[in-house]
This record gives structure tokens, C-alpha cells and sequence, in this order.
């Protein structure tokens, strides 16, 4: 009887091959956001390539922002003939819970070059406000 060497890493590499397996058939995606402040709005920047912008539905209530659309390409080509394959196609959907203070009613949004900017402004009433000190003489 020859003694084999358990290698605990080749359990992972059989992980990697039974989770992609499982993820080329999932129809659901989830593209990659940034989101950030600035001065008087908050910014949500979402990367969508190859993503026409008629295919993206923006809505936001209670707070929650969702961005959610789809991404197809013309020249699919059937299972077997790709060698490998990470790009996902189908829907896709994010959803993210927004601060206070927001002001959903001017939302607006902008596609160019494979990304989604979603501006949101704040309300007026929640921006800082700068007081002028008087100096005595």
C-alpha cells in the first residue's frame, strides 16, 4: 500500500470548478458600484459594460435605490463551443438602502463608456451651513 499526501488545497480547486460550473448557469449577475458623497450629493457609480442604457430601470422608494436591467449579446454562441466563459449575461439587479436626507424627487442618471452615474442631491435643509463670525475691533 503506497501512502498518499492529503493535500488540503486540491479540495479548493474542487470547490472552484463545482462553484463555476454553477455560476455559468445562474441568469442573474451583479455588477460592481461605487458610492460616495459629495458636497451637496451622493453619487452611485455602477459599471455596466455592454449594457444598452434602454436596458436599465432605475427606482427609488422608502430609501431604497434599485438599479436593475439586462445585458444580452447578439452573437451567443451555444454552451460547448466556449472555452471559457466569465462574462455574465441576463438580468442583473442592485439594491441598496440610501441615507437620510436625500432628495428622490431630482434624481438623475448618466451613461457613458460602460458606466452608470446616479446623482441624487440633498436636501436643503440637510446641507451645512456656513455662519459668518463677526470680528469686534
Amino acid at each position: 500500500m503506497d501512502l498518499v499526501r492529503f493535500d488540503p488545497f486540491s479540495l479548493l480547486s474542487e470547490m472552484d470548478r463545482f462553484f463555476e460550473r454553477g455560476v455559468a448557469a445562474t441568469p442573474t449577475w451583479a455588477p460592481r458600484i461605487d458610492a460616495f458623497d459629495r458636497e451637496t450629493e451622493l453619487v452611485i457609480r455602477v459599471e455596466l459594460p455592454g449594457v444598452k442604457p434602454e436596458d436599465v430601470d432605475i427606482t427609488f422608494e422608502d430609501r431604497t435605490l434599485t438599479i436593475s436591467g439586462k445585458r444580452e449579446f447578439e452573437d451567443t454562441v451555444e454552451q460547448g463551443g466556449y472555452h471559457r466563459r466569465e462574462i455574465f449575461t441576463g438580468e442583473f439587479k442592485r439594491t441598496l438602502v440610501l441615507p437620510e436626507g436625500l432628495n428622490p424627487e431630482e434624481i438623475t442618471a448618466k451613461a457613458e463608456t460602460g458606466m452608470l452615474s446616479v446623482i441624487i442631491p440633498r436636501r436643503p435643509e440637510v446641507l451645512p451651513r456656513k455662519v459668518k463670525v463677526d470680528v469686534a475691533s
